[in-house]
């Protein structure tokens, strides 16, 4: 099952495969993508990986229902401490901890961080679920597949390829929540209408985001 499931239109759908499939991921899991590109990936997702625990305190700062700002820090408390394992797999790459400090974000990057902090500022309540939860719900799905291949063609340990594989447990934990807070807001037919777009614009901007880096020159 994936985020919103119920809910979703034929271009969605089609946009999760081409989320699942880019070449960006096919590349890994044939092992043709090459290690500075890898670099890459893991200096922009630094970009938001470090932005996340503002991301989910904005969400639960936006409520003022108690029940929903429990359900919200309980979405919060399994990526805790998820970026040394970002750290970790960059190391892996040869990157220091200086190199993610000094990071950039290109456009792609930049593009979908502030499409989240907008929808957190000024969307409706169905909104603000969906435009981060598609995104990490699509990620989990696409970690669960590609961590192998990094093992298999960049021989790297499981260890260093554990920010991927501990999606696994994260997924688990936080789709209950996530599907009791969309059950909450879908209710609404005009609700219902704003999440279906803004699933859809979060899988737009997360295309964009894997475009440039496979892209970057």
């Amino acid at each position: 099952m994936s985020f919103a499931d119920a809910l979703l239109t034929t271009d969605i759908l089609t946009l999760r495969q081409q989320l699942l499939h880019h070449p960006l991921w096919q590349r890994i899991e044939d092992g043709t993508l090459e290690v500075a590109r890898l670099r890459l990936f893991a200096l922009q997702d630094w970009w938001l990986v470090r932005e996340a625990y503002r991301l989910d305190a904005l969400a639960i700062a936006g409520v003022s229902e108690l029940e929903v700002q429990e359900l919200l820090l309980s979405k919060l408390v399994p990526k805790v401490g998820g970026y040394k394992l970002l750290l970790n797999f960059g190391e892996a790459l040869g990157l220091t901890r200086a190199d993610f400090d000094a990071v950039e974000p290109l456009a792609g990057c930049m593009a979908l961080t502030n499409f989240f902090y907008w929808m957190l500022a000024y969307g409706s309540p169905g909104e603000k679920l969906a435009s981060v939860s598609a995104s990490e719900d699509i990620f989990v799905q696409i970690c669960l597949r590609i961590y192998p291949a990094l093992m298999q063609h960049y021989h790297l340990s499981a260890e260093q390829v554990e920010f991927f594989s501990a999606h696994d447990a994260i997924g688990k934990q936080v789709m209950p929540v996530d599907a009791a807070l969309l059950t909450r807001y879908a209710t609404n037919n005009d609700e219902r209408q704003r999440i279906i777009r803004a699933v859809r614009l979060s899988h737009e901007f997360e295309l964009l985001f894997y475009d440039t880096i496979v892209g970057k020159q």
